[in-house]
């Protein structure tokens, strides 16, 4: 039996044609130097015409070309944040916000959201959990794992409160705007009350275009913060590569013809997904508005007997038996602050995940068995 893993943060898609074909035609023009730290404007022009056509004004200085959307963070981390600052971060969340501010003055200070209110997030929840320390709020939007999208209602609510709060940051985390299924996405940029000076999004190619390999994200912001994490990136990692750039410019200009075949698969594998977690007794979550994971509530299933007779106590453990006993791997939620909870791609092959969803029910319906 093959390994089905459910647990990967990337999707099976091949990158986009034009992005290969940019790539290899830039790389025989002898594109191989050193590049603009900030990117090359040629690229930076089609992202601002990207969010142009969404009513977005962004200009080129206004925009940093990263080596992946994490270290457009990391470049942000390290240069917003001192001794004693505190970065309240909504959870459940990406399990890489935690890992990277261990690098950083920062403290996280989580904010727990729920399923059962569909992990929404009041501005009343928002203003107990911020601080005059409160450096940065860092927000997902679609969210990962939970999938879920911030109405544009939502938004303004939430930055009415921020900007009760003179040196306070937003910065949102859009990696996944371009893929969703039953809501709108809405850019935090586009909202009323978005202060042109404090409120930053970071973005990428790693997840709309199935680009994860070729590293490439994106600040966009004031001109003045990414002047300054331009200096920092200049210090550490340097520009990006130029055929890298090319690339990425061909697929954003393209997007419209490369995009919609994997939306339908993805929209497609959503579908069974969520069929084959109703077949499964016990078992609640949000149905994903964005981005291409289920995060189902599975704590019915701990505290139970395995079939090699291990107790399963803990999502961890749950996780383990899957995978030793069905070859099955799912990312336990405790790594997101969702114990109980499992994070579940349907960003693989539509057979694959049928059999994945298949091994599931069996796994836990034998945990059943055992216990009664």
């Amino acid at each position: 039996m093959e390994l089905i893993s459910l647990a990967a943060g990337g999707s099976y898609f091949r990158s986009p044609q034009t992005a290969t074909a940019a790539a290899i035609a830039a790389l025989e023009a002898g594109k191989t130097f050193y590049g603009p730290t900030e990117g090359t404007l040629s690229l930076r022009r089609a992202i601002s015409l990207k969010y142009k056509t969404d009513g977005i004004k962004v200009q080129p200085g206004q925009i940093l070309v990263t080596p992946g959307a994490k270290q457009a963070l990391h470049n942000l981390c390290s240069v917003l944040l001192k001794a004693g600052d505190e970065v309240v971060i909504p959870t459940p969340a990406w399990f890489g916000f935690h890992e990277l501010l261990k690098y950083s003055p920062g403290k996280v200070v989580p904010l727990p959201t729920h399923l059962p209110e569909g992990y929404k997030l009041t501005h009343d929840m928002l203003r107990g959990a911020l601080s005059d320390r409160t450096r940065i709020l860092l927000l997902t939007n679609p969210g990962n794992p939970t999938g879920r999208i911030y109405t544009k209602q939502e938004l303004e609510a939430l930055l009415e409160v921020v900007n009760e709060f003179p040196n306070l940051y937003l910065i949102s985390d859009e990696i996944y705007d371009l893929v969703t299924y039953s809501r709108p996405f809405t850019s935090i940029l586009s909202c009323q009350g978005a202060k042109a000076g404090r409120t930053i999004v970071v973005n990428g190619f790693s997840k709309s275009f199935a680009m994860s390999g070729w590293r490439l994200g994106f600040i966009l912001g004031p001109e003045e913060l990414v002047k300054k994490c331009t200096d920092f990136q200049n210090a550490t990692m340097s520009g990006v590569s130029v055929f890298v750039q090319d690339a990425a410019e061909a697929s954003i200009l393209a997007r419209e013809q490369e995009l919609p075949p994997m939306q339908e698969v993805l929209s497609n594998n959503r579908e069974i997904m969520q069929k084959g977690l109703d077949a499964i007794p016990h078992v609640t979550y949000y149905l994903p508005d964005g981005a291409y994971y289920f995060f189902p509530d599975l704590s019915y299933y701990l505290n139970r007997t395995s079939i090699t007779g291990e107790i399963i106590k803990t999502t961890p453990d749950l996780c383990r038996y899957l995978r030793s006993c069905y070859n099955l791997e799912l990312a336990p939620g405790d790594n997101f602050g969702g114990p109980g909870h499992v994070r579940m791609s349907f960003a693989i092959e539509t057979p694959r995940l049928q059999d994945a969803m298949q091994r599931l029910r069996q796994g836990l319906n034998l945990l059943t068995a055992e216990a009664d």
